[in-house]
């Protein structure tokens, strides 16, 4: 008995692992195949999408005393497209994720 106890714990860890993991992977394809069609067909929302995420790094660096808001900004800056990318994952993931509290909240009642 304890070893088949030990084993479904095994196997619901290891479930989980993959589930995060696959969710993970889902919400990367999804925001890189949405800029691609927005690459193609609507470039303007790129163009709206980098200048936004530019003016964030600048007044965030603004912040910053002087000789490490210049430092930080033109090291956040020269990364581009993988900050934009990165940021567009994460607001895309926290998204998906409350979405998801509210639908296992409302299936508990």
């Amino acid at each position: 008995m304890p070893n088949g106890f030990r084993m479904r714990q095994i196997l619901a860890a290891s479930w989980m692992w993959l589930r995060v993991q696959l969710f993970r992977l889902w919400t990367a394809l999804t925001v890189l195949t949405t800029c691609a069609y927005l690459w193609l067909y609507k470039p303007e929302y790129i163009t709206w999408w980098k200048r936004s995420v530019d003016i964030l790094i600048e007044r965030g660096s603004a912040q910053l005393p002087y000789p490490w808001g210049d430092r930080i900004e033109s090291t956040i800056g020269n990364f581009g497209i993988w900050v934009q990318l990165t940021l567009a994952i994460l607001i895309f993931r926290a998204a998906i994720g409350i979405l998801l509290l509210f639908i296992r909240r409302i299936r508990l009642r």
